[in-house]
């Protein structure tokens, strides 16, 4: 027993159905009042109004040709007719007229019949596609308007799979849509990234009357489609007097030389197939090469577009990230205080970008008594092991930046000792 309020009129009637399993479905559609989709209907199966004054009556007919039923309460429906029922009356000496528009479909004779579920050969497949071909009978179902218009049931089946989905690395994802099936084919326009089966239920109907579900499963399908990210992890550098210097491993901008290795986190064993392209503006890539990951030490200042190419023998995915390399910087101190305090106990330059680089230190007399080539080291103010004294030495630094400038720097520096804070 099933039962739903209405108030379309000036009155709240009720609409009673009686059957082994129904579902009513309300001003369906905004075409119909009343949807009744019944189970197995049958001679006691019964649709009815519960008038709500005694001062009303109902006639049924059926439309659209307006073939008069009953004038009861009460009437046994078919499968596939629509039903009018016209209540008028009088309520608190006033006229009452309304006109209820009922649907009835019977869904046992049109359970589908779901045979096999086939996906489509990779040879014929498009990478952003996939068609399933459903082998069954999904018989017709439908409804009339009161003028006699004709409107399909959209059978709404869930289509359930797994593909993958990024979570700082590619996981499974189960995937449930619902779907309305057309001519046996089933069209997909994200198709899995990883081999998966298909599970074809349905349909909202079957749901709702609480019978049991038609189901079918694919075979094993063998996915095609590829995808991949770019994963980046930088050398990092700790000196603190070089500027725009990668201080973590997700660096992807900073002073050179900057030293990044990338990596394919790809849907493998779908994807087996890597290309790496190096590139600037809308220039040629200067470097091609394969491999699921690639090193690379960028020297130049400027903006890179690092392209990976990730395909099969049937589809292919593009990512790229941004790398930019600072321009070049280089400036020496004058002072320095070697007095091992912690704080300013090497003569060292502040930079940034620089590729090539040589400094040499000499005392008062031209000899030289210290040479380096790294910008991240410098001098701790001793000669061959012991401290030099207090005084003004001279440096002569030669270096090269990342944008092709070239440095000559000559200077004095003053070695103050002092006292330990």
């Amino acid at each position: 027993m099933l039962s739903i309020v209405f108030s379309t009129g000036l009155l709240a009637q009720q609409i009673t159905v009686t059957s082994g399993k129904g579902k009513v479905y309300l001003q369906f559609e905004n075409r119909i009042d009343y949807l009744i989709m019944m189970y197995d209907i049958t001679a006691a199966s019964e649709i009815s109004v519960s008038l709500s004054d005694p001062g009303l009556t109902v006639n049924w007919y059926r439309y659209p040709d307006l073939q008069f039923v009953s004038n009861q309460v009460s009437i046994s429906p078919d499968d596939h007719t629509g039903y009018l029922a016209r209540i008028t009356g009088t309520v608190n000496g006033q006229p009452y007229n309304e006109e209820l528009s009922v649907w009835v479909i019977d869904y046992k004779l049109y359970q589908p019949t779901l045979n096999a579920l086939k996906t489509s050969d990779p040879q014929t497949s498009v990478c952003d596609k996939l068609t399933l071909t459903l082998d069954g009978v999904i018989p017709e179902m439908y409804y009339q308007t009161k003028n006699g218009l004709k409107q399909v049931l959209g059978r709404n089946f869930t289509l359930q799979y797994e593909t993958l989905e990024w979570n700082d690395g590619w996981v499974s994802k189960q995937v449930e849509k619902q779907i309305v099936i057309d001519d046996n084919t089933i069209e997909i326009d994200d198709p899995p990234y990883k081999d998966t089966y298909f599970t074809l239920t349905g349909d909202q109907f079957a749901a709702d009357l609480n019978v049991a579900f038609s189901t079918i499963q694919s075979s094993l399908y063998q996915a095609i489609r590829v995808i991949s990210k770019i994963k980046t992890e930088a050398t990092v550098r700790v000196e603190k007097q070089e500027a725009d210097r990668p201080e973590s491993i997700t660096t992807v901008s900073g002073s050179a030389p900057l030293e990044i290795n990338f990596s394919a986190i790809s849907n493998t064993p779908v994807a087996n197939y890597f290309r790496w392209e190096i590139s600037t503006g809308n220039a040629a890539p200067f470097i091609v090469r394969t491999g699921e990951i690639h090193r690379y030490i960028f020297n130049e200042a400027g903006t890179f577009t690092v392209k990976l190419v990730t395909e099969n023998a049937y589809c292919s995915y593009t990512d790229s990230v941004v790398i930019k390399v600072s321009e070049s910087a280089l400036y020496a101190p004058n002072v320095f205080t070697p007095n091992a305090d912690g704080f300013n106990d090497e003569f060292r330059v502040a930079y940034k970008s620089i590729i090539e680089f040589d400094c040499w230190i000499f005392n008062r007399w031209g000899t030289k008594i210290y040479h380096w080539s790294d910008p991240q080291k410098g001098w701790d103010g001793t000669y061959k092991g012991k401290a030099v004294p207090e005084g003004a030495y001279f440096y002569v630094i030669k270096a090269k930046g990342s944008d092709g400038i070239e440095y000559n720097l000559k200077g004095d520096i003053n070695l103050l000792r002092g006292r330990k804070q």
